[in-house]
């Protein structure tokens, strides 16, 4: 499919644009005030975006985003609406408009997530040029703020001195291995949100019954040539230089989510064979939860389908008679 339904009259899909970006923004504005619920909330933000080029036009879809980062411009400062369009603006237009046009999910997350990575690069560059602004600087005072308040959260009144001091150099260490990978987890950032906002844009064109181009999640591949990347950036460990080591890191960090996901799906198929899916799921979930270790399996699960293409079944000795 390439396009939406016709597109309502300009007094209705401005209305659309507006609503769409107050929620927008309301959305993103909730994961910056609010600790928790937050968190959430901003994965969500460029739903609403996404719905608005559903119900209009092209037009309609861009004009709530900038509505949207002018919104949080005024509520903040510019800086943090060129986060909100790096990570919400441009998502939500790409998401939908990809969606509409035919793409498959799995690609409109992979260009809407490239696109935001782009854009947050320049956006951080220029910002960083004119303004003389610090990023590494700024994210490190993030981080510190966000350990100080873990360490409040989870230091309870009657903790041993020696469980205080444990749990503060465990922080530390968490605090020095986000440092390292802040790019890799600001991508994963990118990618999360595309993932989620895909998929609830599928759901509500399915509502309204239209056909986009979908592929169960169970039979994803990530790109064979991604491999490489990862094997380079493997042996890139060895080096004795953090100049080469650090990007290799969080180059692996971003392709063992993707290979995880892989992985994930190859497991879901295989599963789906089974007259016990149901409960093979849940006993896969609640391993995951309880042993986050076992994410790497996964992902090596995902690597090797490569090779040895896990999903496609296999005839027994009977068949080949």
């Amino acid at each position: 499919m390439s396009e939406s339904t016709p597109a309502p009259g300009g007094g209705r899909q401005l209305v659309a644009a507006l609503l769409g970006a107050a929620l927008s923004a309301l959305l993103f504005a909730t994961g910056l005030v609010v600790p928790f619920i937050g968190f959430l909330t901003a994965f969500l933000a460029a739903v609403p975006l996404t719905l608005v080029r559903l119900q209009g036009s092209r037009a309609a879809a861009l004009a709530a985003t900038i509505i949207g980062g002018a919104l949080i411009a005024l509520a903040f400062s510019p800086l943090v609406a060129a986060w909100y369009f790096a990570q919400c603006g441009l998502a939500g237009f790409l998401v939908a408009d990809l969606s509409l046009r035919g793409f498959t999910p799995a690609r409109t997350v992979l260009w809407s997530t490239l696109a935001a990575m782009v854009l947050m690069a320049l956006l951080v560059t220029v910002i960083s040029v004119t303004t003389g602004f610090n990023p590494q600087q700024f994210i490190e005072k993030e981080i510190q703020q966000g350990l100080q308040q873990a360490m409040k959260l989870y230091e309870a009144p009657g903790l041993a001195e020696q469980d205080r001091e444990t749990l503060k150099s465990g922080m530390e260490s968490i605090g020095q291995v986000m440092l390292r990978i802040y790019p890799a987890l600001a991508t994963l950032n990118l990618l999360a949100v595309c993932i989620i906002t895909t998929g609830l844009f599928h759901r509500a064109a399915a509502r309204r019954s239209l056909a986009l181009v979908s592929v169960p999640f169970k039979e994803f591949r990530a790109p064979e040539l991604l491999v490489w990347p990862a094997i380079v950036a493997g042996f890139a460990m060895l080096a004795p230089s953090p100049l080469v080591t650090t990007p290799a890191l969080n180059l692996l960090v971003v392709l063992g989510v993707v290979y995880f996901i892989q992985g994930l799906a190859v497991l879901l198929s295989l599963m789906d064979r089974s007259d016990y899916r149901g409960l093979l799921k849940a006993f896969l979930a609640i391993l995951l939860l309880t042993q986050p270790y076992l994410a790497m399996i996964v992902a090596i699960i995902g690597i090797f389908d490569l090779w040895g293409d896990f999903r496609t079944p296999r005839k027994s000795p009977e068949e080949n008679l």
